[in-house]
């Protein structure tokens, strides 16, 4: 059987998180002015702030945030973890940075004949605007942001739903994610054959890894052309 759909994730996958973290952190250091220690300067808060991140991403803001915080990021009195958490809600819909292969993967992709879909954890503003600012929505044949769906990834529904609008079985469809939770063994559990994309340190030593497994979605075109080749 081979396969004739493509599903991706959105961050640490087509869209380059860390690219997008070092451009908007001058803007982070401007908000947090009256916060900052003097001995960071930008680029030294831009390393800790994508340090940081690549460590403790699947385990949530929060944890990343007290990460900052025990690396002495910011002076005492330290500030509520609310207002770091609105800050970056504010600064992803100012700026988003796509890996320099994106588009040339889903143009690609497209010129084979797969059919494309995205599924997204997030707020249906930020991930939207993302998307707005990446240009990218156009190669996708449907869109599912979880914010705006009623349910994250990893509950099934998302798959579920994209394989019925896609009208492609779930067994013909592949997913690209970075996430082991949400991306690899939700997709997997959803019928689908992950693809891990290993963009970030963190990992999650409970979930199987992936079999099929790539540095980038540079990688993807190949990758797949061996797949249809061998099945």
């Amino acid at each position: 059987m081979k396969f004739d759909g493509v599903v991706f994730d959105l961050d640490h996958t087509l869209f380059d998180r860390y690219a997008t973290i070092r451009a908007l952190t001058p803007m982070f250091c401007q908000i947090f002015a009256d916060k900052i220690s003097k001995d960071f300067n930008t680029e030294a808060v831009a390393d800790l702030l994508i340090e940081s991140d690549s460590k403790y991403i699947y385990h949530g803001w929060n944890r990343i945030f007290d990460e900052l915080c025990e690396k002495g990021l910011f002076n005492l009195p330290l500030p509520p973890y609310e207002r770091y958490r609105d800050c970056l809600l504010l600064l992803f819909q100012c700026h988003a940075v796509a890996f320099p292969f994106t588009h040339t993967v889903l143009s690609n992709l497209k010129s084979k004949g797969f059919k494309l879909g995205l599924i997204t954890n997030g707020k249906g503003y930020i991930q939207r605007r993302k998307l707005e600012l990446l240009g990218i929505e156009g190669y996708f044949d449907h869109i599912i942001v979880c914010g705006e769906f009623g349910v994250q990834k990893p509950d099934r529904a998302p798959f579920d739903h994209m394989a019925n609008v896609l009208d492609i079985p779930a067994e013909k469809l592949l997913f690209v994610g970075d996430n082991p939770v949400c991306d690899v063994d939700a997709s997997r559990n959803a019928g689908y054959t992950p693809i891990e994309i290993l963009t970030a340190q963190c990992k999650i030593p409970d979930i199987e890894p992936a079999q099929l497994q790539l540095k980038t979605v540079e990688e993807l075109p190949a990758l797949i052309d061996r797949l249809q080749c061998s099945l």
